[in-house]
């Protein structure tokens, strides 16, 4: 049936304004998780310019990894909480689940603080060298707390998303960043030992958001809007502790995958020949990266919110908005002189970093768009409630960057490089797999 040119240009307009809805929507989401991951590369900039920094960074970096690994399970509360939380029986079960994993986990942490169970874990199994092991126990024992702050962050900024009041998201991220750089341009005018600065710094950071999405939730009513919401997909929602923690656990294994991959990314790093200064340069460019990179991973929450909306090709071309925008800022930084200058700025004009991070941003330039792309996929499974797809996807991409790291390693390449071609081959794998599955539903659906 033909349509009048009155018509297409009412479709036009209508398909601009739906662009123009979601990137509204994205805009504050994106600034949460880029204020969240920011203050990985303004404390790099920070320690760099302290005492000892390569021990410093190293050190810090490798605690970073075991907190964040031990955080991981409950990483995907916030995907858990946005598409449960419109649900008042699965919102309470989805709470109760949150407080006992998250105390849990901050138990095993509190664990691993004794000095013994300390030392073995990063003289041994993570091989690091005793300087950079007692570089870090400082930040490690003030965060044990970490993984029960981050769960419970995570399940009150789920349920902002879902009552669409995500703008009170943006404004406890810039809280948490304003946080971050008082702390740190304090304690660099004082001098203050990095490490106690590092976890400072990191855990002032996540309570003071977490108390903030708490009480903007509650202020605005959040639990009330999301109680007048109807749903006609209530049924299919898990209602109970069990239930909830079914429905979990494909997305809980996942994220222990991706972060037991990356901590034991650090062990391959800390055998490389360049070792001692391999393991100060990842965290740095890698945190540098994952800061632009993570502009884009909130993604998955407007697709998961508003797919079913969204016309496909309007959603379409927001991803690759998202995405070009955001791999604009690693090219500028890694083949530019302009941001080669800014580089010696962030690294505080330490040749040595600087000339070992330039090659790790150059290889992973692409990974913003690359980032933006996966969350996509992994937003659509998670809507269709297809959990176990991404499960797979991560598992092949663990094995990729693992193995293609280890034998770059093996073969004597640079430890920073070796990692950054690893997480390279990784996120591509997992790309190709999670597009396999998408299309695999796709016709089984027809």
């Amino acid at each position: 049936m033909n349509t009048s040119p009155q018509q297409q240009e009412g479709h036009k307009i209508n398909s601009e304004r739906s662009l123009l809805t979601l990137l509204t929507q994205f805009i504050p989401l994106s600034l949460s998780d880029v204020a969240m991951t920011l203050g990985d590369p303004l404390q790099t900039s920070a320690l760099s310019r302290l005492p000892f920094p390569q021990e410093t960074l190293a050190g810090v970096g490798v605690v970073k990894g075991v907190a964040v690994f031990l955080e991981s399970p409950i990483i995907m509360i916030l995907h858990a909480s946005t598409a449960l939380g419109g649900q008042a029986k699965s919102r309470r079960a989805l709470w109760q689940f949150t407080l006992i994993a998250g105390l849990t986990l901050s138990a095993i942490f509190l664990v691993l603080t004794w000095q013994p169970l300390y030392n073995w874990l990063l003289l041994d199994v993570f091989g690091v060298s005793s300087s950079i092991a007692a570089r870090g126990r400082t930040t490690f024992l003030l965060m044990f707390l970490w993984p029960f702050v981050i769960a419970w962050r995570r399940f009150f900024q789920g349920l902002l998303i879902r009552a669409k009041k995500s703008i009170a998201v943006g404004w406890a991220s810039i809280a948490r960043l304003t946080w971050v750089i008082v702390a740190l341009a304090v304690g660099v005018s004082l001098r203050l030992d990095g490490a106690l600065l590092a976890g400072i710094t990191m855990m002032g950071a996540i309570l003071i958001e977490a108390v903030l999405v708490t009480w903007f939730c509650l202020r605005l009513g959040a639990i009330s809007i999301l109680n007048q919401q109807v749903h006609s997909e209530t049924k299919k929602l898990p209602q109970t502790f069990a239930g909830v923690s079914f429905y979990y656990f494909p997305l809980a294994s996942t994220m222990l995958l991706v972060w037991g991959a990356r901590a034991i990314l650090l062990s391959l790093i800390a055998r490389s020949f360049d070792g001692n200064i391999a393991l100060a340069v990842w965290p740095a460019a890698w945190g540098l990266l994952l800061s632009i990179a993570n502009g884009t991973r909130m993604i998955q929450q407007v697709v998961i919110s508003a797919y079913e909306e969204t016309n496909k090709r309007t959603l379409g071309t927001f991803v690759i908005i998202v995405g070009f925008t955001f791999t604009l800022i690693p090219f500028f930084l890694g083949f530019t002189e302009q941001g080669l200058f800014l580089l010696r700025q962030f690294l505080g004009n330490n040749p040595a970093l600087v000339e070992a991070s330039r090659p790790v941003i150059q290889i992973l330039s692409c990974f913003p768009l690359l980032v933006a792309l996966q969350n996509t996929f992994q937003g659509l499974l998670i809507h269709k409630g297809k959990n176990w797809f991404i499960n797979i996807a991560t598992v092949v991409a663990a094995s990729f960057t693992l193995v293609v790291c280890g034998s770059l390693i093996f073969t004597r390449h640079g430890g920073a490089t070796s990692a950054a071609y690893g997480m390279l081959a990784g996120v591509i794998s997992e790309i190709i797999v999670l597009g396999f599955a998408l299309q695999r539903r796709s016709h089984s659906g027809l």
